[in-house]
């Protein structure tokens, strides 16, 4: 028997953790306390879960930005460096046409999340129409958690179709649709967004210029679509500001 083997006969076994032969402190440790395994060690409890919905992103966030009403929140052409959820408040998206005229396209609303559509800079200008509150997620914290978690891709692509049959149905209605029937439109789906029951009133946070600039219409138009929507029953109205949906009289 050569010289090493007999060393590695009598001497004792190697420590599986060190690799080292333990020493006579470590042996009398080891009897001590339980015997060592290699587990995954489960993350601190400080630590947040792995997101599985683009809101997880959002509620991991720790600061969150107020914006006064009329307050410009992203401005069109700017580089996009953030995604913005809309905790409180409506947000109304537009552009500017070269001549000066402004489009409203979406008055974003709590839930809603801004930048979803735009990759290297945004294309709209998002303002405050009321006061809002807004949590951000940075781009590439974004993407980092898309390419970790196909789940996520597919709600990205599920929010930007729901965008586009928006975009769709509000093309239709200014296409084809009077100005009573864009502003009942646009009135029934703004309570929807806000959850509103039938018997519940609903407060318009934006001004009579606003809905005419999303509706494609002046404002003499809308203020007349308001009274024709009134006097035949459709909506109700104790304030100015404030509206209800009226249910269709029954058919005789």
């Amino acid at each position: 028997m050569t010289d090493s083997t007999a060393k590695s006969s009598t001497s004792p076994d190697l420590d599986a953790v060190t690799g080292q032969e333990p020493t006579h402190e470590n042996l009398y440790a080891e009897q001590k306390s339980p015997a060592r395994h290699a587990t995954r060690t489960p993350p601190p409890a400080h630590e947040k879960p792995e997101p599985q919905h683009l809101r997880d992103l959002f509620d991991n966030a720790t600061f969150e930005h107020h914006y006064q009403p009329d307050s410009t929140i992203v401005l069109h052409g700017d580089r996009v460096q953030a995604m913005y959820l809309i905790v409180s408040g409506t947000v109304r998206c537009c552009t500017i046409d070269p001549e000066g005229r402004r489009q409203i396209f979406r008055f974003a609303q709590k839930g809603a999340v801004l930048g979803v559509a735009d990759i290297d800079k945004w294309h709209f200008t998002a303002e405050a129409v009321d006061h809002v509150i807004l949590r951000s997620v940075a781009q590439s914290t974004l993407r980092q958690a898309l390419t970790a978690n196909p789940r996520l891709c597919q709600e990205l692509v599920t929010r930007i179709c729901e965008l586009l049959r928006k975009d769709e149905r509000q093309l239709l209605s200014l296409a084809h649709n009077k100005a009573p029937e864009r502003l009942l439109q646009f009135l029934t789906d703004f309570s929807a967004e806000r959850g509103a029951s039938g018997k519940s009133h609903v407060a318009l946070p934006m001004c009579r210029r606003d809905i005419a600039d999303h509706l494609g219409l002046s404002i003499e138009t809308v203020s007349r679509a308001f009274s024709t929507l009134k006097n035949s029953g459709q909506i109700e109205m104790p304030t100015f500001e404030s509206y209800r949906i009226c249910p269709p009289a029954p058919v005789a």
